[in-house]
Formats: C-alpha cells, structure tokens, sequence
C-alpha cells in the first residue's frame, strides 16, 4: 500500500462476501422490513447479549431542516454565504422580507405570580408613574382587574398605587396591563433605561433570586391566573435568541467565515418565530412565544446588570441580525416556512417523509471537525433494555428492521425488533418523535445502530459481523488506532524506531496488518505473518508504500525512486528504479489477481507493471497540489488519484463520490481508503480527521492527531 494507505488490497481477491452482496440489495430495498429468522423457542436456547449494549449514532436532534454544526461547516469548509446555506436546507421555500414588528414572549419564570418591575430610570404602569430605582408590584386582583403598588421588592406587599383598575384587552379578550419605560428607543444598549423583572425565588418567596432587563415594555396578563410578558420588536428580539441557540463565537471562526452560519440561523429564527406565533394565535394564545426552549431560548437583555445580547461577547450575533434584517423563507405558497434546525444532522438532514417540512438533503458540512455529535457512541445497560420491554424476558439481540434510506447504515430508524429469550417486541415509528426507544433511552437522534448485532445473532450469543465495516489509522511513531469494526493488533508505538512508519496494508482476513518505515523495515501483527524487509541495507531512496499480496502471504515495498521489493509470495513485475523520474513516487496499490501493481508519482504520473492497465494519468498537467495516493476502484477496472489539497482525479471505471475541491483545507490530505463494497470512501488529513464520501461510515478519526501518515480499510 501505499505510505498514505489504500485500499483493501488483498481482501479484493476474494469474491464479494456475503454480507457485501447483502449490502448492495439493501441499497434498493432499504425501506423494506428485515426478516430475522428467530423464534421466541430458538431464541431460548441463544445466549444473552452481554451486559453492556453499544449503540453508535449519528447528529443530534430530530434533523429537520438546518443543521447548526452543518451550516458551520459550509461557512467555515467550504466557503458558502447565508443565503446559499439556507438554500440547501430549505430547498422547497424561497427567500423573502419582512417588516420588524412586536412579539410578545410569555416570561415563564414567573408563571403563576405577582410582577414585580423596576428600572434605573423613571417608568411607568398604566399611567402611574414610579420613579428611578423604584419598584412596581402589579397583581390580579380578580376577573379583568388588577391592582398596582409601590414596594422595596420579594419581601413586601406594598403600599397600593391603584386597585381594581381595569387592563387592556388582548387578541383573546384577556385583560392585561404593562409598564412602559421612559425611553422608547429599545435598540439602545444600555439596561440602565430598561425594564428589570426582579424574579422571587420559588421556595424563599419574599428572598430575590435574580433580575432580568427586557427590552421593550413588561406586562401581567390574567387569564384565569397571574402571567408574566414581554413585548418587544422582532429584531430585537432575535438579539436574544440568537445567540442562545447557537455559540457566540462561531461568527469569529474561519478567519470569520463563520458569520455565515451565525446569519443562517438568525433567518431560520426569525421565519421559525412567525409561523410558531401564527399557531399559537390560532390555538387562542395571548403570547407569541416563550422564553423556554420548548419554544426558542430567550433571556432578555441583561441578566443581574450583565449584558446578554449587547457588548463585545455579542458582537457577532447581533451583526448577523443586522446583516439579515427582515429576511426570511417563505413557502410555495406565500406563507412563511416554519423553519425548524437542530444540533447536528449527522450527514443527512431528514426529509418529507420522516415529518419534516423540507425536502432531505446530504449534509457534508456536518462533518467539520469542532462537531463533537456527528458520530457518537453510548452505552445502555441490558436490564434496562428487559425492564423496559418485560415480555421478551432476557435480551438476546436487537435488529434495525426498517430504516428512512439515506446515509450510512441505510439513514434513521423506523423500526426495531428487539429480540429476548421469552419473545420478540417489534417497535415501528415514523418519525424521530415517535421512537419510543430513542426517547426511552435519552439517545441524541433517531439515527442509530447495534454493532455488536451488526451480523446477526446466533447460537453463540450476539457477535459482530464477521467483516466489519472499519478503519485503521497509522502515525509515523509506529502508533495504530482502530475505529468502527476495525480490530487493533498490536502497533510499533513502543519500539525504539530507527525511522518513521510511512505506510500500512491489511491482511486480507482483515485480522492483521503491517507496518512499513522509511528505512524499509516491516512490522506485522495479526494474522499478518512477517515475509522480509530491507532494514538494515543501504537504499537509494526511502520506502514510502507497502501492498499486501492477495494471498496474505507477502507484500511488496516501493521506494520513492520507484524501486520494489518483494516478498513471500509477491513476485516482481518491475519498477522505475532506473528511471529518471519528474516527481518522487509517493504510493503504490497492487491488482486485485497479485500479478500487478500501479506507483503513483507526486506529479499524478502513473506506472503500471505486470496485468496492471495504465488508464491515464495526471503527468501531463501542473496539478494544484501533489498527488498523495492511489486508490483502484472495485473490479480493477480503474483507480482514483488523491490530491494533497482533497481533490480527486477519476481514470477509467472509478468513480467520484465527493472531494476536498473548492472546500478550506485546514490540514493536507495524506491518506484515502475504499469501504468493503467499493462504493466510498474515506479522505484522510494528517490529524487523522476523516472525510466519508459514498456508503464510507464515519469515524471519530480525529482522535489520532498530528502525524498520521496513513490509512487502511479492513477487507
């Protein structure tokens, strides 16, 4: 393989396994249920499955629409405006305007409670004025009515300013009445002319627990009890939400690319804020909206005389207000879209079928690095799994039987049977608000999957299956992670290494592997057997890819002169060691028979040996960035190049599932490795962060670090 790794190279002389085929029908059936041959008698006689059950999952939250870690990535990766990110999300709306107007937001805090109201300067409430630093208690005082006093706070009732005074009538008829400050001009940032709510504590009523300023008026509503409100400009009142429902400082990162993201989700805000208001004064209520995240998270301007929507810690925020002021989307027919988003996608956002309002999209933005939910993994105890599903008796496995069919595993699930030693449960859903099992289990998305159930479950007890999907990652200190299915055998981390490991090639019984450094030594663990190696003599140039031969019983070494080394049962084709090269060889990947290989040079030039065909090359044209890697398509019937900078040069058969191409490349791109069917593949950069592209799984690659140097898929 080459030093940047590739792909399987003896696991492609075998025929397609069983579960490959499987893999490739489940692409045009994936919506179809899966049968699981397992009676509840058979399954008596299984083993339990083990203590501890893993699910591995994707994203975060129900999927539709944007996706926040998404829509930072296409700022920050790619390069993308506001307007093209929420173009991709909201595929079936359009852009529109609209003019700022009052949203009214129900305080739930002080649900059920007098309104105790203060400010720095002069205010007033229905015309009764209070002065600078003084405080207003305002409290039903029965049908319609309301009573007013001057208090010094939580402790006391107060001296009565008006009682019995009739309120204001609402849109629902409800009476309320509000305090006003002296100065209208609620874009000002300075609390010190806002209104303060002063919250009581719940428990030590008469002890204050914290104060709250409100742009814009407060007011009491009486609707069978006592609640609180604030009335304030639209625009101002995303200054609030803005930032609660996405990091402040995504607006500074890429070297300030990320304000596109920050400005995505202020349109998302406002035209989500709208349609949530609309419902709600359809269904009678006074309120447009709250200030809890059952609704959107609002905290008012300053909390305790701490600025919350002002300041420098705001400042990208509030531009990404200003920036899109009045914008939103609208529907095919005119109305404004309710413009849901959530955390994380996990790679595809959901579509109209799973009870989203917007057509699915892939969500390659999703997998930028700072994403700690794109992949997860967690843990739930197998006798919670039985108590919450008591007729099965002890749990023996359980299968993903229906899935949405979009992304790796075949996208979010519809349906589980959940398989024990007493009976079989089979849950359907569809959608993520109705996956009982997610919400019984607290699980980040509906997008999940059992690996240790991957291939079934047999007399012998829940076992992965026995090709698992995975990826080894090697660093040039000898160290080798595992991720997915990918089992670690053992790595050169320890060893006093005379030169750095450059490249690693797996067995094709994807139980070993081998590593190859600079000086031309071998390291093998696993299955992988040790054949030879050229440590210890004199070479012309250093070693820079190792190919395993398809037998398992041998591998060859390319140096960057292009010389080659065989051994074990790896026979020599030939080589460019006597050949004057433009562009050292940086990789190597052998033919799926054993009797031929390709070298790929830094230029893209490409050398084919033995039964190998040469089908083009890029040694003709100035590539942007060197050529890293070479990766043959399934059937042999062509290769893809691999730029430093993510780009992919396609020849003959090969497809492309995706690229770096146009995208901001933080790290170069050192390594690329084919998944089991040959439909994906993984991009890998020298920090170990992967890119998946095609049915390639992801993987928390990123824990490798800096100097990664190469990577293999198992066969």
């Amino acid at each position: 393989m080459s030093r940047h790794s590739t792909m399987r190279h003896a696991g492609r002389a075998r025929a397609p396994s069983a579960r490959v085929a499987a893999a490739v029908t489940a692409l045009t059936t994936v919506l179809a249920a899966l049968t699981l041959a397992v009676s509840p008698g058979t399954a008596a006689a299984q083993s339990v499955a083990p203590n501890e059950i893993i699910i591995e999952g994707r994203g975060w939250g129900h999927g539709n629409g944007l996706g926040q870690y998404g829509a930072l990535g296409y700022a920050v990766d790619y390069g993308w405006t506001s307007a093209q990110i929420v173009d991709h999300y909201y595929g079936n709306t359009t852009a529109g305007t609209v003019d700022d107007r009052d949203i009214t937001v129900l305080l739930t805090r002080n649900d059920r409670r007098d309104l105790l109201v203060s400010s720095r300067a002069p205010f007033s409430v229905e015309g009764y004025s209070f002065a600078a630093g003084e405080t207003a208690r305002l409290q039903v005082a029965g049908n319609d009515r309301f009573d007013i006093r001057r208090t010094s706070g939580c402790a006391e009732t107060g001296s009565v300013v008006a009682a019995g005074i009739r309120g204001q009538r609402g849109r629902t008829g409800d009476a309320f009445i509000e305090a006003v400050p002296s100065s209208t001009d609620y874009t000002a940032d300075d609390f010190s002319r806002m209104l303060e709510v002063v919250y009581c504590d719940a428990q030590h009523t008469a002890a204050e627990s914290l104060r709250i300023a409100y742009r814009g008026v407060v007011g009491l509503l009486e609707q069978g009890a006592s609640y609180s409100f604030n009335r304030l400009p639209l625009e101002q009142y995303l200054r609030s939400v803005v930032p609660r429902e996405m990091p402040v400082g995504w607006g500074a990162l890429g070297d300030g690319r990320g304000i596109a993201a920050v400005e995505a989700q202020a349109i998302a805000a406002r035209s989500w804020t709208l349609v949530f208001a609309a419902d709600r004064a359809r269904r009678g209520f006074f309120t447009d909206t709250c200030d809890s995240p059952r609704c959107q998270s609002f905290g008012g301007a300053a909390l305790n005389g701490s600025p919350q929507d002002f300041g420098i810690r705001y400042i990208h925020s509030n531009t990404a207000v200003v920036n899109t002021a009045g914008i939103v989307r609208i529907n095919a027919d005119g109305s404004y879209a309710f413009t849901e988003y959530s955390s994380s996608s996990g790679g595809w956002t959901a579509g109209l079928d799973d009870g989203s309002n917007f057509p699915a999209v892939q969500d390659l933005g999703d997998s930028i690095e700072a994403n700690p939910n794109h992949v997860w993994r967690t843990t739930v105890r197998r006798v919670d799994i039985e108590a919450a599903y008591p007729s099965i008796g002890q749990l023996v496995g359980i299968e993903v039987t229906r899935r949405s069919g979009r992304g790796t595993w075949g996208g979010r699930v519809r349906g589980l049977r959940i398989v024990g030693t007493s009976g079989t449960e089979d849950v359907a859903f569809t959608r993520w608000a109705n996956d009982t099992f997610r919400r019984t289990f607290s699980l980040r998305s509906d997008w999940y999957r059992f690996p240790q159930f991957v291939g079934g479950f047999g007399g012998g007890g829940p076992v992965v299956s026995g090709e698992p999907e995975g990826l080894w990652v090697a660093k040039a200190d000898g160290a080798v992670l595992a991720f997915g299915g990918a089992q670690h055998y053992g790595d050169a981390s320890a060893v006093a290494l005379s030169s750095p490991v450059v490249a690693i090639a797996a067995h094709p019984s994807g139980r070993g592997y081998w590593l190859a450094t600079a000086e031309g030594g071998v390291h093998s663990f696993g299955e992988a057997g040790f054949h030879g190696s050229m440590a210890g003599t004199a070479l012309d140039r250093p070693v820079v890819a190792i190919a395993a031969h398809p037998s398992g019983q041998g591998y060859w070494l390319a140096a960057a002169d292009g010389g080659i080394f065989s051994f074990g049962r790896a026979p020599f084709f030939g080589s460019t060691g006597g050949l004057k090269l433009n562009k050292p060889i940086n990789g190597m990947d052998s033919t799926r028979t054993g009797r031929g290989y390709w070298l790929v040079a830094a230029d893209g030039g490409i050398f084919a040996f033995g039964d190998a065909p040469f089908l083009g090359s890029t040694g003709d044209r100035v590539l942007p960035a060197p050529a890293t890697e070479l990766l043959t398509a399934a059937g042999g019937g062509g290769y893809l190049l691999l730029g430093s900078d993510g780009a992919i040069y396609p020849f003959g058969s090969a497809v492309v599932r995706g690229s770096r191409t146009g995208a901001a490349n933080r790290r170069p791109a050192v390594a690329m490795a084919a998944t089991q069917s040959g439909s994906g593949y993984w991009i890998v950069w020298d920090d170990g962060t992967s890119f998946p592209y095609g049915d390639a799984a992801d993987y928390p690659s990123s824990a490798a670090g800096a100097g990664v140097v190469a990577v293999e898929s198992v066969p």
